[in-house]
């Protein structure tokens, strides 16, 4: 990787991105005032800001100083860089005094560091740059792996730009109050709208993976997208739907069947009656208003999950993914497919944890589940178990009786087992799912009458039909 210093001031015969006068004119402002040193130090999170070494060095022994709360001025950095035996590096205390000396005041300190970040930012893009260049050349790293690792680079310099940014105390107050008008008592993540499970889990938590699975035909799809509604149209939260076996139609007819409480199969041979059909012409504003996006592409790798998952985070409409399901993404070229699955569930905790978001990930059971003749799936009935058991911070069962008993008395009942939860207890919680709209409740709704239930399901009926569809993204 290229390693700048001042005896390299070029790359490839061009002028690395620097301004030595601006760095001159940036520490000689904090000299002549001190108290602009609290702002810019939440700008300047790396002594790699500053090109030139000298100039390192001092803002290293200005940082010393700010952050043991001593009173900055000429003779106390001169100290600084003598106790640390950095002076004479520095060039003696008469570069230091030549320092605040070149400017009359910190007017224009502001000006100076935003210039000199657009400098850094290009100085590490080269560098992140001409490690990837290495690697592509070198037969040893597979295409996957230096993208990855040039995604992440990447990544991680808009981040950086980000968090480092001043904003106005609006940027936080407002997601503040968002965040309060929204919760309930104890939701410290992100609510799902099922009470018993909220209650276990204080809402779904940033950087867990959760796996999903269920039997065919028991209705993983429907509890997914029940979630995901309840979390981005009721509570506001970004959820993007990764879908690799519906098509994004077939999950709008679902949605807007759950919503309006209308039967699906009327929808689909279009015998709805007109207050039927005005119950889903009321419920398209609030389902396209909402920050719910759905990527319906069924040939979808882990590297193009994690990139559109980077790209959406970095433009903040990401709080929460889920992916239906883990088994149908597209693996690499392992030939092991335990291995390829392993890969795929390590690669989705790590997207988990470096966005800082919730991840359901839809998983099958293996048919042993079936052959056995047992009610209940355990962790062990995981398709290629040993991985995605390892990797995940809860795994979620939904069993529904009737698909095995087809009694009548079954017909509602559901219930979700949560089997494994690392950072809490487990628990069976009880829930009830019409199955005409495809959609798990909780227990106490009975009826399916559409009455209230708690808070889960009120929704404004106002509103134009607006544009059809969820957001998409290629």
């Amino acid at each position: 990787m290229a390693e700048f210093n001042d005896e390299q001031p070029m790359y490839e015969n061009r002028p690395i991105p620097t301004d030595e006068q601006a760095e001159r004119y940036l520490l000689g402002g904090i000299l002549r005032d001190p108290n602009v040193m609290g702002s810019v130090v939440t700008i300047v999170a790396s002594d790699e800001f500053f090109f030139f070494e000298r100039h390192r060095l001092i803002w290293h022994a200005l940082t010393q100083l700010y952050r043991a709360g001593t009173p900055i001025d000429v003779l106390t950095l001169s100290a600084e860089l003598e106790l640390e035996g950095k002076i004479q590096k520095c060039g003696g205390r008469e570069y230091i005094f030549d320092l605040m000396d070149a400017v009359a005041s910190s007017a224009n300190v502001d000006w100076n560091v935003q210039h000199l970040r657009s400098k850094f930012v290009l100085r590490q893009l080269i560098k992140a740059s001409e490690e990837t260049i290495k690697k592509s050349l070198d037969a040893s790293f597979t295409p996957e792996s230096v993208l990855e690792e040039a995604e992440k680079n990447i990544f991680a310099i808009a981040d950086q730009q980000v968090r480092q940014s001043l904003q106005p105390i609006e940027k936080f107050v407002t997601p503040l109050l968002d965040r309060l008008a929204n919760r309930k008592d104890g939701i410290t993540g992100i609510p799902t709208g099922l009470a018993e499970l909220d209650e276990l889990t204080n809402g779904l938590q940033d950087s867990d993976l959760i796996i999903l699975a269920a039997r065919p035909g028991v209705g993983k799809t429907s509890f997914a997208l029940t979630i995901a509604a309840n979390a981005a149209i009721d509570y506001n939260r970004k959820v993007a739907f990764f879908s690799l076996e519906m098509d994004g139609v077939q999950l709008a007819q679902r949605l807007l069947c759950s919503r309006a409480r209308v039967d699906q199969s009327k929808l689909r041979s279009g015998k709805l009656s007109r207050d039927e059909m005005n119950q889903i012409i009321g419920k398209v504003a609030p389902i396209n208003q909402s920050p719910l996006y759905v990527d319906d592409n069924a040939d979808l790798g882990i590297m193009e999950l994690m990139s559109k998952a980077r790209e959406l985070k970095r433009k903040d409409q990401l709080d929460m993914l889920i992916i239906d399901y883990l088994q149908l993404m597209k693996t690499g070229n392992e030939e092991n497919r335990a291995v390829a699955i392993g890969n795929i569930s390590r690669g989705l905790k790590i997207l988990a944890k470096e966005l800082h978001i919730p991840v359901i990930a839809l998983a099958q059971l293996s048919r042993k589940v079936e052959e056995k003749g047992r009610d209940r799936p355990q962790l062990s009935d995981l398709r290629e178990s040993g991985s995605i058991e390892q990797d995940a911070d809860m795994v979620w069962f939904v069993e529904r009786p009737y698909v095995r008993t087809h009694k009548d008395e079954d017909y509602n009942k559901a219930e979700l087992i949560v089997a494994k939860h690392r950072n809490g207890s487990v628990k069976d919680i009880p829930l009830y799912f019409e199955p005409n709209i495809t959609t798990f409740f909780n227990a106490e709704v009975n009826g399916g009458d559409g009455g209230d239930d708690g808070g889960d399901y009120q929704y404004d009926d106002g509103g134009d039909m607006g544009a059809a569809g969820f957001g998409d993204f290629g």
